[in-house]
């Protein structure tokens, strides 16, 4: 019996004091939060592009060369027809003199066999050759002419050549670029300078796959500069890539209506795109780590466009599922789930349960220290 009660006598004391112990709660979660406001009726989109000049052309020798001579550098103004740049010719003035030699003496040998053409046919009118003497000085008449011909052409070949060692600026404006120095060698097709005409610009933008196809030529614009401040310029989409480039996103260019002197081409330009009517629905922006990316379970469906997000409801974390129409940037378009003044959870999101506790975070970098004595 007493060993009974000595077994026993751990087991009621810790029971005792179980009764007695005080249980602990959970700590109250704290939460990073955003207001839900009426961020955008408009159904419109701001897409970041460049700058570019309306007319640009990359400038090269249709022959390759040695470089004589280069009459311009990077930033002077040059007027149509101005020479820019010149490759060493005595190799090509001695091909047109070759070239010219050769069609002389082709020219040449073309009145002899024309002579002897004429005098085959005067002699078979008196019946001295036969036919096939006179058939024979037409052949060599016809070879003649057409030595003739590759003389003319390759001499005009030569000229082109000679001639395409001066480059010369095929309209009027500014030298973008210089990517050659004198006196080094150079071929044929390679780049010696980007001209860029003057006035004109246009803006080139990436736009996203989803919204390619409520572009249209013509569609009028608004443009903004990040380095000009309270600079709008309208403008209208006069090119639409047929292709996708980076990011399955198709190339647009568009053309500003006017052009100041502060706009310089390669600068960073916000172009936004209004696509039609604002929409009758809000329309809300909500941050991308607003979404509740878990796994779902298996009483839960996926349905395409609806994701689950956390609003703060009287201290709770409650669970919202809304509809997503777009995405800009970081930032999804929610057409339903949401209203105006909903306190939305942002971050933090995978760590929550519906219905768990939770309080808004407030920043403590503003509240003073305090020195313990």
């Amino acid at each position: 019996m007493k060993k009974l009660l000595l077994l026993l006598f751990p087991i009621l004391f810790l029971t005792a004091c179980k009764k007695d112990s005080v249980i602990l709660e959970e700590p109250i979660k704290a939460v990073k939060t955003i207001t839900i406001s009426e961020d955008s009726k408009s159904n419109s989109r701001q897409i970041s592009g460049t700058v570019k000049s309306a007319d640009e052309s990359d400038l090269s020798f249709r022959v390759g060369g040695r470089i004589a001579s280069i009459k311009v550098k990077a930033g002077d103004k040059v007027k149509k027809g101005e020479t820019l740049a010149i490759l060493e010719q005595k190799e090509y003035k001695f091909a047109v003199q070759t070239t010219q030699a050769k069609l002389a003496s082709a020219r040449s040998d073309l009145l002899e066999k024309s002579d002897a053409l004429k005098r085959q046919k005067n002699l078979k009118k008196k019946d001295f050759v036969s036919q096939a003497s006179v058939d024979q000085a037409r052949a060599a008449y016809g070879a003649a002419k057409s030595g003739v011909d590759v003389a003319r052409t390759a001499l005009q070949n030569a000229q082109n050549d000679l001639s395409n060692t001066t480059l010369k600026a095929p309209f009027d404006g500014a030298i973008g670029t210089r990517n050659a120095e004198p006196f080094t060698e150079i071929s044929a097709g390679k780049t010696v300078f980007e001209l860029q005409s003057e006035g004109s610009l246009k803006v080139e933008v990436l736009m996203p796959e989803t919204l390619i196809r409520d572009v249209s030529h013509g569609d009028a614009v608004n443009v903004s500069f990040p380095t000009l401040k309270n600079q709008i310029i309208g403008g209208i989409i006069s090119e639409i890539g047929a292709k996708a480039e980076n990011g399955n996103a198709f190339p647009v260019k568009v053309e500003l209506a006017k052009t100041i002197a502060d706009i310089r081409s390669g600068m960073t330009a916000q172009v936004t795109f209004n696509f039609g009517k604002a929409d009758k629905d809000s329309v809300y922006l909500i941050p991308v780590t607003a979404l509740d990316i878990r796994v779902p379970s298996v009483d839960e469906k996926m349905v395409k466009n609806k994701a689950p997000v956390f609003i703060v409801n009287k201290g709770i974390a409650e669970k919202r599922i809304v509809t997503i129409r777009d995405i800009r940037g970081n930032e999804f378009e929610v057409v339903d789930g949401l209203k105006t003044g909903d306190v939305l959870i942002v971050a933090g999101v995978p760590f929550l349960n519906e219905g768990q506790k939770v309080k808004i975070w407030q920043p403590t970098y503003n509240t003073p220290a305090t020195i313990k004595q």
